[in-house]
């Protein structure tokens, strides 16, 4: 008995042992977080990339692009130092007992001249990010060639790797093998329907507000979805809270002008930007002009962007943007008593609200509500003067949408960082209705939209596998539909990327893409008609695989330093939307809406599917005064509808084989540099008549628009895509001289260029044209047209 009363007794004290052992391990194991911010003292904004040592490990890391840093550490003292030109070496000491945060500010040394934010425009290291993605900062615009001095942030993501635009001149973007509606456009987070101005020639993103701009090739984040090809996400400029200023730009195409204006100081602040063609003064000249002229034609496109910023606390800010863009044509003519019209209005407008919340060190929210619509109004009428006789034909089409997107970013642990959110969407479609009557234009009634609503859930977590490896995993799940359609899709994303040492990474990533909104319309330039048709119980909802995998390297050269990267891609595209033969997307969807077929889509639109697979090829020198940049894409696209070609496969309209861009900045002085880019596309495919019929009877001129009913000549197709255009090629070149006013020493710049300084007749048209033979009969033959030949380029703006 007493053996067992020292046997319980020992085995007490042993467990106490062990447990106040275990207690003490755990104490002296306690760790905690360091969380800091360093700030700018003058600016009170965070700076980035600033070197803090931590004693007494010796150990170095930096601040992030927003100036912050964390350290897990464990219970103890501490010093942070802090020593970056021009700044004063700060040693900030910390006894660590708990999770603690940190925000240091930095004084400038005494003495140095305060120069207000400097940006330096240089290449990121090419193994910093995915092989798949593009990024370019609103600033690298200014030293890019333009056409007619209008710069353009689709045109400079066209000279990358993989991406084409669908003929010369157009700022329209093909990445690898879509077609532009596979494209998801969005400005601050607001999707954009509408992307062309001026008849396809520039885009509606204003350059002179772009902040940065992203271009997701691949390795799409689980946050994107609603199309099948790529995403380009732009953001624009925060409006400066400290002081006014401004930005007045003008060029051969249009004007702009942007303010920036405090309202509350370091608290609330309205940004405003505003373009307008330069041919608008056309529509204000138009009236005066004398009545016996016969016509009076008007031109004009504009954009308003507005941003307010609302600075609520260090942890909520609000950011509220509009964007209302516009295009029109107007033409009148008076002949024989009779007023004749013709007009062409496309426009859009967007409201976004975003509000950036920071709940904790490891917890951010962004929430952002939206609303926009999109309308399109092409129209002819006759006016006789004798009679008071009206005619008028009118095409309508339309969508408008309105959204909440709430987004949740979750540091878990120093390895593991969780971004999730959801998303409800309402679109609204109106269908294209097609008017004719002889009354007033006010008694037309729009017929009754097409519903459809959306919602998404998804999640995406990133993983540290080790200091510079990261794996990324999500899934991103939707239902969309109606009363008499519903779809579910789910769209898993996976990626990986790496860099280790000696500066080389690679990159790898699939991804399921859908798209429920189709878009048709008519490539390239030309006057801008497109149609949204909604998923439904006629079409299937678009979608995508998307396989790719890359490598980068960072090479540093004596006084140089050059990137190379390569991205080989295979995408398998499903349920694409395509007209049956013999209609195209403006003269035979009038004909459909006259004969009420617009609600059997079945009747003139089919789908199929298809795939491409590429390998694209970037280079970036960069030495004293000098970048130059390569970049190459091999790749083949190819479509299979059964009820277009016979059933068998043909080559899509994207499949451009090889194309290359050649880019190259050279500094002559403090003030001048001079820029030149060159790019080349192979052939790309058409579908041409087989056969030509002639009549023999027909009152054949040439160059006059003939029928295609036989009365003049028959054509014959048997197969699509069965011709392949000239290759196109063009060099662009600029000189661009950044100066100080006289009067008020006001920054000021100057571009004078050349676009297609060669003078490349680069085919923008195909067509079917007679040549007379000795018989006074004609044989047909296929001729091509040219639109932009050797251009002048200019382009001047002035801070203040």
């Amino acid at each position: 008995m007493k053996n067992t009363i020292i046997l319980k007794q020992f085995a007490i004290l042993l467990f106490c042992f062990i447990y106040f052992a275990n207690l003490s391990a755990q104490e002296s194991e306690m760790r905690f977080k360091v969380h800091g911010k360093i700030i700018d003292a003058r600016t009170k904004k965070g700076i980035k990339k600033i070197p803090i040592k931590v004693l007494p490990f010796n150990r170095v890391i930096e601040t992030d692009n927003n100036g912050t840093f964390l350290f897990n550490m464990p219970k103890g003292n501490y010093s942070f130092v802090m020593d970056y030109y021009p700044f004063v070496k700060q040693e900030v000491k910390l006894s660590l007992q708990s999770d603690t945060t940190l925000v240091v500010e930095m004084q400038t040394i005494p003495g140095s001249i305060y120069l207000g934010e400097v940006e330096v425009i240089g290449s990121r290291p090419a193994t910093e990010s995915p092989a798949s993605l593009e990024q370019i900062e609103g600033r690298q615009l200014k030293t890019l060639p333009a056409l007619i001095g209008e710069r353009d942030i689709l045109k400079a993501f066209s000279l990358t790797a993989g991406v084409t635009s669908s003929t010369d001149g157009a700022a329209d973007m093909q990445v690898r093998g879509g077609l532009h509606g596979q494209n998801l456009y969005l400005l601050d987070g607001v999707p954009l329907y509408s992307t062309e101005h001026f008849f396809g020639l520039i885009s509606v993103y204003n350059p002179t507000i772009i902040k940065n701009a992203k271009l997701y090739k691949s390795d799409f984040p689980a946050e994107y979805g609603g199309k099948i090809s790529s995403v380009i996400n732009v953001q624009t400029e925060d409006a400066d809270l400290k002081k006014f200023k401004g930005e007045a730009e003008i060029s051969m195409l249009t004007s702009k002008l942007a303010l920036n204006i405090p309202l509350v100081k370091d608290k609330l602040a309205l940004s405003l930007a505003g373009r307008l063609s330069n041919y608008s003064i056309v529509d204000i000249i138009s009236p005066l002009l004398p009545e016996q002229l016969g016509t009076r034609f008007g031109v004009h496109f504009g954009d308003i962007n507005a941003n307010l910023f609302w600075k609520l606390s260090d942890k909520d800010k609000l950011k509220l943007t509009f964007l209302s863009n516009t295009d029109g044509i107007d033409v009148k003519s008076t002949m024989d008593n009779t007023v004749n019209k013709v007009w062409m209005n496309n426009n859009q407008q967007n409201l976004g609200l975003n509000w950036y919340k920071t709940i904790s060190d490891k917890v951010e929210n962004h929430l952002l509500v939206y609303g926009d619509i999109y309308g399109y109004d092409f129209g002819n009428s006759s006016l006789e003067l004798n009679t008071n006789l009206k005619q008028m034909m009118q095409m309508l089409t339309g969508i408008n949408s309105a959204g909440l997107v709430d987004k949740f970013s979750y540091q878990l642990s120093d390895k593991l960082n969780l971004n999730a959110g959801i998303t409800f969407k309402t679109f609204g479609f109106s269908p294209v209705q097609f008017n004719v009557n002889d009354s007033n234009l006010n008694n037309v009634k729009a017929k009754e939209q097409i519903r459809l609503n959306e919602g998404v859930v998804f999640a995406e977590g990133e993983y540290k596998l080790a200091k510079q490896q990261t794996f990324t995993a999500g899934l991103r799940a939707s239902t969309i539909g109606n009363q008499d359609k519903m779809y579910t899709n789910l769209e898993p994303r996976i990626g990986y990327h790496s860099i280790f040492a000696n500066d080389y990474s690679i990159s790898a990533s699939i991804d399921r893409m859908t798209q429920p909104i189709h878009r048709v319309a008519n490539s390239g330039l030309g006057l801008p008609f497109e149609i949204f048709f909604p998923s439904g119980s006629t079409l299937l909802p678009e979608a995508s695989w998307n396989f790719s995998l890359g490598a980068a390297k960072d090479l540093s050269l004596k006084n140089a330093k050059l990137s190379l990267k390569v991205d080989a891609w295979y995408k398998t595209m499903e349920n694409m939307v395509e007209f049956q033969d013999g209609y195209d997307a403006f003269y035979t969807l009038t004909y459909a809406t006259q004969s009420n077929l617009m609600s059997d889509t079945r009747k003139y639109l089919t789908q199929g599917n298809g795939k491409a697979y590429g390998i694209d090829f970037s280079a970036k020198y960069n030495t004293n005064g000098l970048k130059l940049t390569a970049d190459y894409t091999l790749m083949k696209a190819v479509c299979q509808f059964d009820e277009l070609n016979g059933g068998l496969p043909f080559a899509a309209p994207t499949d451009i084989r090889n194309s290359l861009s050649l880019t190259s900045e050279f500094k002559l002085s403090d003030s001048w540099s001079f820029s030149a880019t060159w790019q080349f596309n192979s052939g790309k495919p058409i579908t041409v008549p087989t056969y030509i019929f002639v009549n023999p009877t027909a009152n054949y001129q040439p160059f006059q628009v003939h029928d295609y009913d036989g009365r003049d000549f028959q054509l014959v197709e048997t197969e699509r895509n069965n011709y392949r255009t000239k290759p196109f090629h063009r060099m662009d070149v600029s000189f661009n001289h950044n100066y100080k006013t006289r009067k008020k020493h006001l920054d000021a710049s100057i571009s004078l260029g050349i676009y297609n300084i060669y003078n490349q007749a680069n085919p923008y048209i195909y067509y079917i044209d007679g040549v007379q033979n000795s018989d006074k009969s004609y044989t047909p033959v296929l001729k091509s047209m040219s639109l932009f030949t050797i251009l002048p380029s200019f382009s001047w703006s002035v801070k203040f």
